[in-house]
């Protein structure tokens, strides 16, 4: 009897302990489970998306308990894409926002990032372009620079040396020599720009209306009126496009106006940005390096002209998942400080880092090396265009600047109604 209680016994004890290691096996799977976590980034720029994708992967290689998952909406979609994602309470983790206007717009769903290890390298001509009510509320995606991008073999064909233009004047006798010798080099006509994107009339207008708020993108932001200081020179160069662009103008679209035109030689030159690098890598292997060189636009034409700099698009955390905050702001630092990211940002992407602490002598191409250095510098000068009103890029200057372009408007005209939708539409969005 004794034996069979003690036989009972110890069965007892055998099942009680496999209750318990069952018990705890699935409190741990169940706790494993809880802690992962799915970011979602949401991406205005397409043609960067498989490294996006890339990067999740790789940082997932890393921290298998976070998933990120990128939602790419861009050619003009973003911005409302961005809004419907809100609107139906799905806020991403983080997003990638494009001039004040837009992080204003987020602005109470947006957290500080300024004590995140990313932000401290940040290039201090593109900081403020992530300011909100004095909060660092976006890091920027990278350094661009704005300018007039030339085909360096269709200047050696015209005997044209760029290093020694340095002036407007010395521009113009270029641009007068590359037409009149267009049979003899084998260009359609000196210009190839795009004249049916009024984002790059935007970026165009840039080049005048950006050195009056000397980098202050917040006061440039708060303007409410349209800078006209250098209009003389923003209608020279107006009036020089309209006369020696490939026509009919309006039709030139943006890929066929660098990836045909400005890559086939075709054309001399367009006003475009180091954005145009990996298309023409992808086009040819080592093109960039041997083809592409850019010059600024002759506004203050004192020699102190230099390519604008800045950045076009921000990346912000929303304080709308407190529980994914820290995941995101990990990520975010893994992509601005790693080596691995720092690979992938450099040549893959192509991007001129917005950060002082990558290599950047591991940049392919001697051009993005002189951005950079331009970039970093005390003189830096930073492009004001995304901090225009929302709307005023496509209701307004572009719209306008097309109908001038075919004479279908004044520059008298032009002004006028240019500067009173600035301000209507400045005054709307502030509130006043």
């Amino acid at each position: 009897m004794k034996k069979r209680f003690f036989k009972i016994a110890k069965l007892t004890f055998m099942l009680s302990l496999s209750l318990i290691v069952l018990t705890c096996c699935s409190f741990s799977s169940q706790k494993e489970k809880n802690s992962k976590i799915t970011l979602n980034f949401f991406n205005q720029k397409p043609e960067i998306t498989a490294q996006y994708q890339k990067l999740a992967r790789m940082y997932h290689a890393k921290h298998p308990n976070v998933n990120i998952q990128i939602t790419t909406s861009g050619q003009g979609g973003g911005a409302a894409a961005l809004q419907a994602k809100f609107a139906s309470g799905e806020a991403p983790d983080i997003i990638m926002l494009g001039g004040l206007p837009e992080i204003d717009r987020y602005k109470d769903h947006l957290i500080n990032l300024k004590d995140l290890k990313a932000s401290k390298n940040i290039v201090p001509n593109l900081v403020s372009g992530g300011i909100s009510n004095k909060r660092m509320v976006g890091i920027p995606v990278d350094l661009e620079a704005y300018g007039w991008s030339y085909n360096k073999a269709v200047f050696a064909k015209a005997g044209i040396d760029a290093s020694k233009i340095n002036n407007y004047s010395e521009f113009l006798k270029a641009v007068e020599k590359l037409n009149s010798e267009k049979k003899k080099i084998g260009i359609d006509a000196v210009f190839g720009f795009n004249g049916a994107d009024t984002n790059s009339i935007a970026s165009v207008s840039a080049q005048f209306t950006s050195l009056p708020y000397n980098n202050n993108l917040v006061k440039a932001f708060k303007s409410k009126t349209f800078p006209w200081k250098y209009e003389r020179q923003m209608k020279n160069y107006y009036d020089l496009v309209k006369k020696y662009n490939v026509q009919p103008i309006l039709s030139v679209k943006y890929d066929p106006s660098v990836q045909d035109l400005f890559f086939n030689g075709k054309v001399a030159m367009i006003p475009q940005g180091n954005w145009i690098i990996p298309t023409l890598d992808g086009l040819e292997k080592g093109y960039v390096q041997k083809n592409l060189g850019m010059l600024p636009f002759f506004v203050k034409n004192d020699g102190t002209d230099r390519l604008l700099t800045g950045s076009s698009w921000y990346l912000g955390i929303t304080k709308d998942h407190p529980k994914r905050q820290k995941a995101a702001k990990d990520f975010i630092n893994w992509m601005y400080t790693s080596k691995e990211a720092e690979n992938v940002i450099i040549n893959e992407m192509r991007f001129v880092p917005a950060t002082k602490n990558f290599d950047v002598s591991r940049l392919p191409d001697d051009l993005s090396k002189q951005i950079y250095r331009i970039g970093t510098s005390k003189n830096a000068q930073s492009p004001v265009h995304k901090q225009y009103p929302n709307g005023f890029t496509n209701q307004a200057l572009g719209p306008y600047i097309q109908r001038y372009f075919v004479n279908g408007i004044s520059w008298k005209e032009l002004k006028k109604e240019t500067s009173a939708k600035y301000r209507q539409l400045r005054e709307i969005q502030s509130g006043e």
